[in-house]
């Protein structure tokens, strides 16, 4: 009688399949595990992105149609100007739609030292109080998936920019209703807006997206994260 010595072939094959199913399992893991911690990462900077263009948005509207001096009428602190991106502001107006996603604010600085939305410094403004300064005009345009304030980018990954204007038809200080184009006529006092933010590389299996397919009405052709926050400002400036 004769010792077995090494392995026979069967014994190897059963071992080659316990070993591919064990491979197999652990790779899936990884990959699960791998889709997860993108999809969270994606989702994070999303949020992040939407949530600091909501953030400057809010502080920008809070500050348009600020006059240093209260007793200035809004004609003779924003007098009509012309030509730029924001041409054809009247007198006194302090906010204009310029396109669906694009829009013009004016206000006077408060402070001297004070920066516009997009860092640089305003030149200009009196140290003392009550004493009036040159209006600021900025404008916010959506543009290649980057918000940008006069021509300087603040946030990427914006896929969408949405607004609803509150308005009303008389100087009464209250809106009468939302509109997403406002009339020649109308006072703009608040805004409605809403912002998609688009993850940088794609991460889904399959292309699709409830929040895409809401905003524009047709599934996206990439395997993106789509991510929509909205908010609402009335400009305290031009409200009670």
């Amino acid at each position: 009688m004769h010792k077995q010595h090494g392995l026979s072939i069967i014994e190897m094959m059963v071992a080659l399949l316990i070993s591919s199913f064990l491979i197999i399992g652990i790779t899936q893991v990884y990959l699960d595990n791998r889709e997860n911690t993108l999809f969270q990462q994606s989702q994070g900077q999303n949020i992040e992105s939407a949530r600091f263009s909501i953030l400057l948005l809010e502080q920008t509207l809070a500050k348009t149609g600020y006059r240093r001096r209260p007793d200035e009428t809004m004609e003779a602190a924003f007098p009509s100007a012309s030509g730029g991106a924001c041409d054809g502001m009247a007198a006194g107006q302090v906010v204009k739609r310029v396109s669906a996603n694009s829009f013009c604010i004016r206000y006077q600085p408060a402070f001297p030292n004070a920066r516009t939305c997009s860092g640089d410094n305003i030149v200009g403004i009196p140290a003392s109080p009550y004493i009036e300064a040159d209006p600021v005009t900025e404008i916010f345009n959506l543009a290649n998936g980057n918000l940008t304030c006069n021509g300087q980018t603040i946030a990427t990954g914006i896929a969408g920019l949405g607004f609803d204007y509150g308005v009303n038809y008389s100087e009464e200080k209250r809106i009468t209703e939302y509109v997403p184009e406002p009339a020649e006529n109308a006072n703009i006092r608040a805004v409605q807006f809403s912002v998609m933010a688009a993850s940088p590389t794609e991460i889904s299996k399959s292309a699709g997206s409830h929040v895409y397919e809401y905003w524009f009405g047709n599934q996206p052709n990439d395997k993106r994260l789509y991510t929509m926050l909205s908010s609402s400002a009335s400009m305290r400036n031009l409200m009670p």
